[in-house]
């Protein structure tokens, strides 16, 4: 066992973490499934509004890669199928329906999971629309299934603002995720890393899997950081991630043949009054959400967390991949000369406000940016909350510029949004290094 001391990054005071109740909440009446939740495919459709669908039926696959299908979560029929600019696919709407009834598909036991074929559960998860829980670094795309990784990655720490918990989200289900990483071992020659912030029981009992103790701020939890300390990713080498809810859920699908229509995710966020984990429908309308938040101010829902998270209508549906839904209070105002101001109230990372003078407490987190856009300009800060031995300033301003070759030497092929995302929130210029860094991994997987 490797333990790791990680004492760059910085962990946002946020107020309004979930607490650790599960809720389960009844099936939702009407779910979507969201192309936009898989960056990089080109849906092409096989169904039409008004069809009827029962659970793990293909809705769409992607042109690129045939074999990527994405399925149907329950039984219904095609409500609506929207569109936006350019004849995009936006949302494929399914209304439940007791008319239809849910699809059994083949099951393994425990032990019959020891002996099975890969290539036959890899087919299986292909056509059932799960394959793509199974993620590849670099660039976070979904996992190719035609080459081995040289290892696997599973975090069961998470430490972005408000996130939930992977220990909670697996709570009484720690069988089935001790039986996918048996079943992992099967997808590659090398070594599957668990890494945790200490040796729980669940840790403990794991056995043919290597064991890391991750300790320190954010993103101390973040798989990027992980695989950077453990194993480097080199150009022409990938490894392969997937979180411990998500195993758990292919297991269960495989054992039951009950497709997994069901997912457990944290609402955190100081816009709720009820801040706890729910289990919901898989793809469910966020309506149980709004319709409990108050009237007399508009609240902003993400879906994710506050760092990386997608902004979500108030008539959205949870993303594929969501396992927390954070509600912060919107803030569109412009204060006159608020960079004058003492600032006892409020919370700055550079230690502008007289705030800094209080260590420890927590503050009132809305979505006021503070500041306009202005120049990108090499401060020194990025270095403070990145703890990898690349250089963020040089790397981002290489990404402006496109240039491939200086990119691939600054170690791109390491990093993800998510390493880079406190960037973004500490950026005195407000640039969004989220978008900086996802455009150089684009360009780099399209040009490089």
């Amino acid at each position: 066992m490797a333990e790791f001391k990680i004492t760059r990054g910085f962990d946002i005071p946020l107020n309004g973490k979930a607490r650790y109740e599960l809720e389960l909440l009844p099936p939702a009446d009407n779910v979507a499934v969201l192309p936009s939740d898989f960056h990089n495919i080109k849906p092409k459709l096989l169904v039409q509004e008004n069809d009827t669908v029962q659970t793990g039926t293909p809705l769409f696959f992607d042109k690129q890669e045939d074999r990527f299908k994405f399925c149907s979560p329950i039984s219904g029929k095609i409500k609506e199928i929207r569109y936006g600019e350019r004849r995009k696919i936006e949302k494929i709407i399914i209304e439940r329906t007791n008319k239809v009834k849910d699809k059994a598909f083949k099951t393994w036991s425990l032990k019959e999971l020891e002996t099975v074929n890969p290539d036959e559960i890899m087919v299986h998860l292909l056509n059932t629309g799960l394959w793509p829980l199974l993620r590849e670094r670099p660039f976070n795309r979904i996992a190719r299934p035609d080459k081995k990784p040289k290892s696997i990655f599973i975090s069961l720490i998470d430490t972005a603002p408000l996130a939930a918990d992977p220990l909670f989200l697996i709570q009484g289900r720690e069988d089935l995720f001790k039986a996918g990483i048996s079943l992992l071992l099967k997808f590659t020659d090398g070594k599957i890393h668990v890494t945790g912030k200490g040796l729980s029981e669940l840790e403990k009992s794991l056995h043919g899997v290597e064991k890391h103790v991750f300790t320190g701020p954010h993103p101390s939890g973040n798989p990027g950081i992980q695989i950077h300390h453990i194993d480097p990713i080199n150009r022409g080498e990938f490894v392969w991630v997937i979180r411990p809810d998500d195993l758990v859920m292919i297991l269960s699908f495989l054992t039951t043949g009950q497709y997994p229509g069901t997912r457990r995710i944290a609402l955190s966020g100081e816009g709720l009054a009820n801040n706890r984990y729910v289990e919901i429908t898989r793809g469910a309308s966020l309506k149980f959400i709004t319709d409990t938040l108050p009237e007399d101010r508009e609240y902003r829902i993400i879906g994710g967390n506050v760092l990386t998270g997608t902004i979500k209508d108030h008539d959205d549906f949870a993303g594929y991949y969501d396992n927390t839904i954070t509600v912060l209070p919107e803030n569109r105002e412009r204060v006159f000369l608020g960079w004058i101001a003492p600032g006892l109230k409020k919370f700055s990372f550079s230690k502008t406000f007289l705030s800094s003078l209080l260590p420890g407490k927590i503050f009132p987190f809305d979505t006021g940016q503070h500041g306009g856009h202005r120049a990108f300009i090499q401060t020194g800060l990025f270095e403070q909350v990145l703890p990898m031995d690349i250089y963020p300033d040089y790397l981002i301003r290489s990404i402006l510029a496109e240039d491939i070759p200086e990119m691939e030497a600054l170690g791109l092929y390491e990093v993800d949004v998510e390493d880079l995302a406190l960037c973004s929130y500490i950026d005195p210029s407000k640039n969004d290094i989220n978008a900086i860094i996802r455009h150089g991994l684009d360009l780099l997987e399209r040009e490089g």
